[in-house]
């Protein structure tokens, strides 16, 4: 049951430590729970991303390719090498014969309900996965309830194995960011006085084109919006072309400002000198960017799509994510410097409920249940 020191192992699929969803969610509930200083920690992790994690946590390197049959075995051979008695799957990848005792998070469905998933081998593969890791996991953690309700309606046998856990949002979005480092970084990427940003990757479900029209009719419209500049932050370089096509394509030339993939450094003050943030997204299973601009005091408009009106509750405006909408809210909250004033402070309280250290320790409480469980679960 436990480790030569004494303390329970437990073995953490931290292949996706530099993705950015799932990404911030393995290093911050890592971080998490070394601070609990309950477990011993071993991380199956590539080499390029290793010194994302906490120093204690031992690293396991990983060379497997993901959603390849050859990981489902490299993975589960790690974890028998590694001495640990439970397995955390932060995706829903979990290897051949996976152990008893196994904790899968589930961040969203979007394999299986996006239309650019549509294909049937991704379809497939993605349900087949799915299926597998409901079936094998003693406990299966959700970022949200939609997202919970989502997996259930789907996979009903979840429904007495799912738990609600939070994301939490990093400290360095819960404090003050320097006036002299936005300048810097106003300076480095000769940004105008402020901006409206669009923080996040532009794959489909982001709904990046909705944004680009919603700017150009609230510009249209006159006012405060007119003169202001839309920084986009995060998009892939494969896409740019696409992105500038958009752009001219709605006479927004001069008004938008992509910024491509920005250093992680750069993120807190990019979003302490924005306007407001904008996440227009179809569907998310969570929204990390809303809490982080909520803690760094930077208004907030989302969709009320997946697990955004959760994150956001009442501190942010949520609107339906059609152009029109987004518009309407972004012209509200450029000319109103009351409403700037109070969704900045209300969100800075909302982005204080939800921290790592609150995940992690119901996450340990999790793991703990599952410890302390008996028999045997399906591992088909």
């Amino acid at each position: 049951m436990t480790s030569s020191s004494g303390r329970p192992g437990i073995f953490v699929d931290a292949r996706k430590a530099a993705d950015f969803g799932i990404g911030r969610y393995i290093t911050g509930l890592l971080f998490g729970l070394e601070a609990l200083d309950v477990f011993d920690l071993t991380a199956l992790v590539p080499c390029e991303a290793a010194g994302l994690l906490p120093e204690s946590v031992r690293k396991v390197h990983s060379t497997s390719d993901h959603y390849t049959l050859g990981e489902l075995t490299a993975v589960r051979v790690a974890f028998s090498r590694s001495g640990a008695v439970l397995f955390h799957a932060p995706h829903y990848v979990v290897p051949f014969f996976p152990p008893d005792r196994t904790v899968v998070t589930i961040h969203d469905l979007m394999h299986l309900t996006r239309p650019e998933h549509a294909s049937a081998a991704k379809r497939l593969y993605a349900r087949t996965m799915i299926g597998r890791a409901v079936r094998s996991a003693a406990r299966i953690l959700c970022v949200s309830s939609a997202a919970a309700r989502q997996l259930e309606a789907g996979f009903p046998a979840a429904r007495d194995k799912t738990v609600v856990i939070p994301n939490g949002v990093d400290g360095r979005f819960l404090t003050e960011i320097p006036r002299q480092r936005v300048e810097e970084l106003r300076n480095s990427y000769d940004l105008p006085g402020s901006w409206v940003l669009f923080l996040g990757n532009d794959k489909p479900h982001k709904n990046l084109e909705g944004l680009l029209r919603a700017f150009a009719a609230a510009r249209a419209r006159g006012g405060a919006a007119a003169k202001a500049t839309l920084v986009l932050a995060g998009g892939a370089a494969e896409r740019r072309a696409t992105r500038e096509r958009a752009v001219l394509d709605l006479g927004l030339s001069g008004a938008v400002l992509d910024l491509g993939v920005v250093p992680d450094l750069d993120v807190p003050p990019l979003i302490a000198g924005a306007s407001t943030l904008v996440l227009p997204s179809l569907d998310e299973g969570f929204g990390l960017p809303v809490l982080e601009a909520q803690g760094l005091g930077t208004p907030v408009i989302c969709s009320n799509r997946g697990g955004l009106p959760e994150a956001a509750g009442n501190a942010a405006l949520v609107v339906n994510p059609s152009p029109e909408a987004i518009a309407g809210a972004l012209g509200s909250l450029l000319e109103d410097g009351a409403l700037r004033r109070d969704l900045a402070a209300r969100g800075r309280a909302r982005a204080r409920e939800f921290t790592w250290a609150r995940a992690a320790g119901r996450t340990a409480a999790v793991y703990r249940e599952v410890l302390a469980g008996s028999g045997t679960l399906e591992t088909t």
